[in-house]
């Protein structure tokens, strides 16, 4: 009887047992990071692109989604093959471009745009006697829908004209991004928008009363730090800024993010700097980067370089 009974047990212990087998190992959980530059279109100083070179000297397993503002190559006396060296320069192999636009003046009429200087995100007046005249403006509220595709359409061929890839991925100056902006990203088959943001990410810098965050609040009200991609139509995609960018933070509140994301279970987290300001706020990331793949290491999560 005993012998029969430690028989049937182990015939039970040996049926779990390989059943337990036969389960699916627990995957890996997975978060994807985006770091993101946002080339302004205004200056490419030395001391800025040495900061991106050293950085990606220091993460060559991050790549960056660079968006350029092709403002670059309209500004007087330009001599646009040393502008598109100085740009590669800061590249490694994996990168990808994207677009970036703020309505400078120079941009907008090269395009066949009548040029408007209001409504801004600021309340400083802006000096047209600047190349960078219309950098403030907003592009959502200044422009019509037929405008913005016309803007967008231009902007890319003078991408491609510089040698660079064609546009797929945008992200709106100020983050100035409506229904008006998605159509004409729909008619110039973009796929990848990054143009949310929670203004109140913004107030580090910019005061909760300023016209940048009061903008941002109607065209974006929902928006928090935990928001993850989601479909804007069959063919586009957003990827909220919800990390926004060096500028903004600093390497705790990066970590503070980062955290709560891991802590949250979203998998998507969208960070990065300004070219114009690398060599004050990257150090943001540089110092934030290590810390990060620490932590996701010891909850187990593999992070997930995208481009």
């Amino acid at each position: 009887m005993l012998a029969k009974t430690a028989d049937m047990l182990g015939k039970i212990v040996f049926t779990v047992l390989i059943a337990c087998l036969a389960l699916p190992l627990k995957a890996e959980e997975t978060m994807q990071l985006w770091v993101t530059v946002d080339w302004e279109g205004l200056s490419l100083e030395e001391d800025n692109l040495q900061a991106m070179r050293s950085f990606r000297e220091k993460f060559p397993h991050i790549p960056l989604l660079h968006l350029i503002n092709p403002a670059y190559f309209l500004q007087p006396g330009a001599n646009r093959a040393q502008i598109g060296s100085h740009i590669r320069s800061t590249f490694l192999p994996q990168d990808t471009v994207g677009l970036h636009l703020h309505p400078m003046r120079s941009l907008v009429q090269h395009c066949g745009v009548t040029f408007q200087t209001a409504p801004s995100i600021s309340d400083a007046k802006e000096d047209c006697r600047e190349a960078s005249c219309g950098y403030s403006v907003s592009l959502e509220y200044a422009y019509s829908q037929l405008e913005l595709t016309q803007l967008v359409a231009c902007s890319s061929d003078l991408l491609v004209s510089n040698g660079f890839q064609r546009p797929r991925h945008f992200r709106a100056g100020a983050w100035q991004f409506g229904p008006k902006l998605q159509a004409a990203l729909e008619a110039n088959r973009f796929s990848w928008d990054s143009s949310y943001i929670d203004a109140d990410l913004l107030t580090t810098r910019w005061h909760k009363d300023s016209r940048l965050v009061r903008l941002l609040k109607q065209l974006h009200p929902q928006s928090t730090p935990f928001e993850q991609p989601f479909a804007l139509s069959v063919e586009l995609m957003e990827y909220p800024n919800n990390a926004s960018l060096a500028d903004y933070t600093n390497t705790k509140h990066l970590l503070k993010l980062f955290e709560q994301l891991l802590t949250a279970q979203q998998t998507v987290m969208v960070l990065g700097f300004h070219q114009e300001t690398a060599s004050d706020y990257l150090v943001h990331l540089e110092r934030a980067i290590p810390h990060m793949e620490k932590l996701a290491r010891q909850k187990n999560v593999r992070i997930e370089w995208m481009h």
